[in-house]
């Protein structure tokens, strides 16, 4: 079976994070999707690989050049580490010949899980271009209108009217119309 490539709102989706941040990554290069037809397609390694150092930046804080240097280090070693699926990886970072060195564990079999649990959501999160409307939203838009009508039956536009006033009131709201007269 193929794996599904996800694009960058439905990845984000994936890993439960702001879009800006998984796309902050990519621009660091501390992610590397692969880039075709002029968009981003992360698969299940790209997304594990996301979730690795967006943990790692929460837990150190790290600037983006340490992150990916930290990064490359896990992908060189990422095929190796799937094939056992241990239940940590650990990092061990020394900033500096002085200090001690840093030791921080990545709970890397969960984190594959939640990836795996988060693949079934990503088809909820459509990632569509910002600005452009998919072919046919006209035709489903109106189809959708057409079958609420239908649901509603025959109302009046005043019982419609007062629905919508006694529904306002209930919100201690003012109400504001404009209209043009001619």
């Amino acid at each position: 079976m193929p794996q599904p490539a996800l694009k960058l709102k439905q990845a984000s989706a994936v890993l439960k994070v702001e879009p800006k941040e998984l796309q902050n990554l990519v621009q660091f290069e501390v992610v590397k999707p692969k880039w075709v037809g002029g968009a981003y397609l992360f698969d299940r390694e790209t997304l594990l690989t996301a979730k690795v150092a967006l943990r790692l930046k929460e837990s150190l804080g790290t600037r983006a050049n340490v992150l990916s240097r930290l990064i490359a280090v896990f992908r060189a070693s990422e095929k190796r580490l799937r094939k056992e699926n241990p239940e940590y990886v650990v990092f061990t970072c020394r900033f500096s010949a002085a200090e001690e060195p840093i030791k921080l564990g990545v709970p890397f079999r969960s984190l594959g899980e939640q990836i795996e649990q988060g693949m079934s959501r990503a088809e909820l999160y459509r990632d569509l271009p910002r600005g452009r409307k998919r072919p046919g939203w006209k035709k489903e838009f109106l189809d959708a209108l057409s079958e609420a009508a239908q649901d509603i039956g025959e109302i009046s536009e005043e019982e419609i009217q007062r629905t919508i006033r006694s529904y306002r009131a209930e919100r201690h709201q003012p109400e504001i119309t404009v209209a043009a007269e001619v």
